[in-house]
């Protein structure tokens, strides 16, 4: 291991360094996972001066699987979801599909992954699996989902959004964020031999919150930051 490489390990987190560890162990019997939960009060607005460039997104159909499928190899799971009752939204550039995100607005969600039950609050959707091919990333893709996300719940009377980030993707907590989403709850996954259990813990409060944030964007304010922070590690 060169020096950069070493100096990269010593910044990663001790628990993804350790999930890491463990999703290199054949047939991977023991796994870890944090969810982090954040929520957003009220429909998203987004400006319509924000809604760049030529994509375009509209509600998906059981005809679409196909080109779901294209995107992303998961055919059986869209149409488990189509069947389910959940909605799709998809991104299209010159008639492709180039991206998607599912939303569920029943009281209870079960999360592929893990099979967490996810308990969603009355008047609330909860917002999943988003995905755009990396070559459309970055060009206003993620906000034209958001609005038509606002048209819809308005339409339906919905109050909230509710999602979860995975611990360690950084650049989705720093959007989220900066969007508005707040922290809700944290649940840690503990996988053994196909057996899941979870244990919730109360929300960071939202000062902490961006403080973490920036500490993984910009590690060399760590000495500016309070040493509370380093429970998050």
């Amino acid at each position: 291991m060169n020096m950069h490489r070493l100096v990269d390990a010593v910044k990663v987190p001790r628990f993804l360094l350790l999930q890491k560890l463990l999703r290199h162990i054949p047939c991977r019997p023991l796994d870890v996972g944090r969810l982090c939960f954040l929520r957003l009060e009220g429909a998203p607005e987004v400006p319509a001066r924000l809604l760049r460039g030529n994509g375009q997104v509209r509600a998906a159909t059981k005809d679409d699987v196909d080109a779901l499928a294209r995107l992303q190899d998961k055919r059986a799971m869209f149409l488990e979801r189509f069947a389910a009752g959940d909605t799709c939204i998809i991104a299209e550039v010159n008639g492709q599909v180039v991206g998607y995100e599912w939303f569920c607005d029943q009281s209870v969600h079960h999360e592929a992954e893990w099979g967490l039950p996810i308990e969603i609050p009355a008047g609330f959707v909860y917002a999943y699996d988003a995905y755009i091919d990396p070559a459309y990333r970055n060009t206003g893709l993620w906000l034209r989902f958001k609005a038509f996300l606002s048209d819809w719940m308005r339409a339906r009377g919905k109050r909230g959004v509710l999602t979860f980030v995975d611990y360690g993707n950084w650049a989705s907590l720093r959007t989220h964020v900066r969007f508005g989403f707040s922290p809700s709850s944290t649940v840690l996954a503990l996988k053994v031999l196909g057996i899941t259990v979870f244990k919730t813990m109360e929300a960071i409060v939202m000062p902490l919150w961006v403080s973490l944030v920036a500490i993984r964007l910009y590690p060399a304010i760590h000495h500016v930051l309070p040493r509370l922070a380093l429970h998050w590690r």
